[in-house]
């Protein structure tokens, strides 16, 4: 099938299923606890509004990643030093270390994936989908 909206999807499938593996490996649930943990392990503060915002991830959904991660000790949310209501996820000791090991299991895990792609057409292909994100918002 030449469908391109068919092969993307199945493409994305593909790739899903492979960091998903490695995601449950460390304890993760899904993609948007990586997401989520990466995020907040990265050194800048940002609010949950931010965090949902920058992710686009509905807020409700963000916070019962952020309960599940900081059940397993992998985030905290601490008070704004701004604005005493406004709570701001950080990641653990033990958060950033998974958030590395997942890295590095991911990077592999992708590499195994797209072994079959030339290293500079993977630089393309990776140009191009980012290229077809930004367009979504007309960035």
């Amino acid at each position: 099938m030449d469908d391109l909206a068919w092969l993307a999807m199945r493409a994305a499938d593909a790739l899903a299923s492979s960091f998903a593996t490695v995601s449950r490996e460390a304890g993760l649930s899904d993609l948007r606890d990586w997401l989520v943990l990466a995020l907040v392990a990265d050194g800048r503060q940002r609010t949950q509004l931010e965090i949902a915002d920058e992710l686009a991830i509905d807020k409700t959904t963000l916070v019962a990643v952020l309960d599940r991660l900081e059940r397993e000790g992998l985030v905290v949310r601490t008070a704004s030093d701004r604005d005493r209501r406004v709570r701001i996820p950080v990641a653990t000791e033990k958060g950033v270390a998974v958030r590395d090991q997942v890295k590095v299991a991911r990077d592999a895990a992708l590499n195994q994936r797209l072994a079959s792609i030339a290293e500079e057409d993977r630089a393309h292909f990776h140009a191009t989908l980012w290229a077809i994100v930004q367009g979504q918002d007309g960035s």
